[in-house]
C-alpha cells in the first residue's frame, strides 16, 4: 500500500524528531573540525556545488524553506539503482553551516554512519568510507559514539529501508562497498 504525501511527510517528521534527540558524541563535533562537512570549500570541490540527495518523500520537508534550495537530477545521470526512475531530489543549504537544523537531511543527522546490507541480507551500520576531500575527526580519531545515537540511527534506518526505493539504494551502495575495507561496524 502506497503512502499519501501527508503520511510520508508525517513519517519523515517523526524520523527527524527521533534523530533530534540524539547526537553522535557528547559535544558539538563541529567544533573539532570547524563544521568541515558543511562548509568545505576548494577549487576542486566548491562549496556552492555541495548538495545532498534526499530520500524519497524527504523533499516534502523543504517545500516552504527559505534556507534550502531543492533541485532535481535525472536518476540515470547519477549512480543510483535502476529502480530509481525519473528525478532524484537534491537539497542545498543556502548558508552553511547556519541551516534550519530542524529540517536538515537524514544523511546529515546520521553522519558518519551509513546503512549497509550484506550479501546475505543482514542489515547493519558502518562508518562512511566515502572518499571526502576532508577528514572527519570522529572517524580519523576513532572517537566513540554515544550508545543512544547508535541505537536510534539503527532503528531509524530499519524503518527507512522498509521503503523499497531506500532498500534498493542501500543495497546498491552496499554492493559498491563490498571491496572496501570496513574497519568498524555496528550490529544491534
Amino acid at each position: 500500500m502506497e503512502m499519501t504525501e501527508l503520511e510520508m511527510k508525517e513519517t519523515i517528521q517523526m524520523i527527524y524528531e527521533r534523530l533530534d534527540k540524539v547526537t553522535p558524541v557528547d559535544f558539538d563535533c563541529g567544533k573539532l573540525c570547524g563544521e568541515v562537512c558543511c562548509v568545505f570549500d576548494s577549487e576542486e570541490y566548491p562549496n556552492d556545488e555541495l548538495a545532498l540527495f534526499l530520500l524519497p518523500g524527504e523533499e516534502l520537508m523543504y517545500e516552504d524553506s527559505d534556507e534550502f534550495d531543492l533541485y532535481y537530477m535525472d536518476a540515470r545521470e547519477l549512480e543510483f539503482p535502476h529502480s530509481w526512475k525519473g528525478d532524484v531530489c537534491l537539497v542545498k543549504c543556502r548558508n552553511p553551516p547556519r541551516c534550519d537544523r530542524s529540517i536538515r537531511p537524514i544523511q546529515c543527522r546520521t553522519f558518519p554512519l551509513v546503512p549497509h546490507i550484506t550479501k546475505k541480507g543482514k542489515f547493519h551500520l558502518v562508518l562512511d568510507d566515502t572518499e571526502f576531500p576532508y577528514k572527519c575527526p570522529i572517524i580519523e580519531d576513532n572517537i566513540p559514539f554515544r550508545d543512544d545515537f547508535l541505537i536510534e540511527t539503527y532503528n531509524v534506518w530499519k524503518i527507512l529501508i522498509q521503503n523499497p526505493l531506500v532498500y534498493d539504494f542501500v543495497d546498491y551502495d552496499s554492493r559498491k562497498r563490498e571491496n572496501r575495507k570496513v574497519d568498524f561496524e555496528i550490529v544491534i
